[in-house]
């Protein structure tokens, strides 16, 4: 795969894992104190994302001999 597409993929996992968490976070919101930061699904997604991404730009950054 090619490493441009490898980092934009890696970075529309990284920000549909951003915007599920954020949708998860705000259901049922009424204040500050309601606010609770998701766990497991959405923060893996993206993590996931994330590591893809930096995986693109690591390949980018090394030649081959």
């Amino acid at each position: 795969m090619d490493t441009r597409w490898e980092s934009r993929i890696g970075s529309l996992v990284a920000a549909a894992g951003v915007v599920w968490s954020v949708k998860i976070a705000t259901q049922g919101f009424t204040g500050l104190s309601s606010l609770v930061p998701p766990t497991g699904g959405p923060l893996e997604t993206c993590a996931l994302g994330i590591v893809l991404w930096l995986h693109a730009k690591w390949r980018t950054s090394v030649r081959p001999r």
